[in-house]
């Protein structure tokens, strides 16, 4: 018979605090319980889980550790596992998460969450193999959908990916599902299918920084500047230092010619991180479309600090180089940029438009060639060698009439 002095009596009273969210409290109670009976597995069990709860980590282990002595149960594994989890020791997790499942095969929970543990060890075969077992025992549950989507988009199962994000939807539809299959629907280039999942992920989290950046990339792949630039500015709104908004939304006002506009975004990223290559490579287009020559060779020799790996980089250099009259070190860029992409045509057009300059018809003709094998439709270097062509045969002709 229990009593108000009982051990069972504790328990009950832990169990309504706990159901009531008053977690310190039933941590006491389960406490008083433990006591009067030390041997009380199910109090263990309990207490543990009110302290993961309150994130007292190493408290809850050696509670399930006492379970685990006193009554070895699944569920007790289970959660052990994950504690190691939110303790970042996966591969303890996994153990935990076996022990489990060897006690009970159909313990659906455990295996979702043993292919979340193998996914965050980044062995995503495995992930899917223990999401697809928690799919056999139970067809209905959305996040295993959803996480073996996650997985199937690692591995660039991309069919696979939208199928089980459209099944965790259709069971439980959640904005991080519509999110993530609109990310893999840009992936394939279906940007307007992914324009309605990012709007679908939106109606149900309208806070949603990402989804309204990445809406913005899709209408920006569709040319779509206005919506676009809308978006980009919806995200800016409610995260005003958000760098990836703030780049591409510099990448759309440089698109339109809007030049001022995109230094001032690129800028900004730049205030927050300065090593930011991209943004430099970007606002240094941005300067010598500006036509800030100065400003523009800045910012390409600082990324190219950054990231001296950059044939974008040396070729944007070698452009205002160029423009700035500075042929040997445009040239020497070109080079470099070649160096690192040799079939790029426009480098190769543009380094024998500098030799030309320099009178250096061989060598321009050359490149023009080089170019016009990578690209034989190339209007400019068709018309840079025919240019070349005639230039050089004036030069053998005044050499030949001069020497008589």
């Amino acid at each position: 018979m229990n009593t108000s002095s009982s051990a069972p009596y504790y328990f009950k009273s832990a169990m309504q605090s706990s159901r009531s969210g008053a977690g310190a409290e039933a941590i006491e109670l389960y406490s008083r319980a433990i006591e009067l009976d030390p041997d009380y597995a199910s109090a263990y069990y309990n207490r543990g889980r009110e302290y993961d709860t309150l994130g007292q980590f190493a408290k809850a282990i050696a509670d399930y550790d006492h379970s685990l002595e006193l009554r070895p149960s699944a569920d007790a594994y289970y959660n052990r596992g994950l504690v190691y989890r939110n303790q970042f020791d996966f591969a303890a997790a996994i153990v935990d998460y076996d022990r489990a499942i060897e006690l009970d095969g159909m313990h659906a929970r455990a295996w979702n969450n043993r292919g979340n543990a193998l996914y965050l060890l980044g062995d995503f075969a495995a992930a899917i193999e223990s999401y697809s077992a928690c799919l056999s025992m139970d067809r209905v549950f959305a996040p295993a959908w959803y996480n073996r989507g996650c997985a199937h988009d690692e591995l660039g199962c991309y069919d696979q990916a939208l199928a089980d994000y459209t099944c965790a939807i259709e069971h439980e539809p959640r904005c991080e599902a519509y999110y993530n299959r609109a990310l893999v629907l840009r992936k394939i280039n279906e940007h307007a299918r992914a324009i309605d999942d990012f709007s679908a992920a939106l109606a149900l989290n309208p806070g949603f920084v990402k989804a309204y950046n990445n809406r913005g990339n899709a209408y920006a792949e569709l040319k779509n500047t206005d919506s676009a630039l809308q978006d980009y500015t919806s995200a800016l709104a409610f995260d005003s230092g958000y760098a990836d908004a703030l780049y591409n939304r510099g990448l759309e006002f440089s698109a339109v010619c809007d030049y001022a506009r995109a230094v001032q975004d690129f800028t900004l990223v730049l205030r927050h991180n300065p090593e930011d290559a991209a943004a430099l490579g970007a606002r240094g287009l941005t300067y010598f479309r500006f036509g800030r020559m100065r400003q523009a060779c800045a910012d390409f020799s600082r990324a190219l600090e950054l990231t001296p790996d950059s044939a974008a980089l040396y070729y944007n250099r070698g452009l205002v180089l160029a423009h700035q009259g500075r042929l040997r070190e445009a040239i020497d860029d070109y080079t470099g940029s070649l160096g690192l992409d040799p079939y790029a045509p426009e480098a190769w057009n543009n380094r024998g438009a500098a030799y030309a300059e320099l009178e250096d018809y061989n060598q321009a003709i050359c490149d023009f060639n080089r170019a016009l094998e990578l690209d034989p439709a190339n209007v400019d270097a068709l018309e840079n060698r025919s240019a070349a062509l005639k230039q050089r045969r004036y030069h053998f002709l005044h050499r030949k009439n001069y020497w008589g």
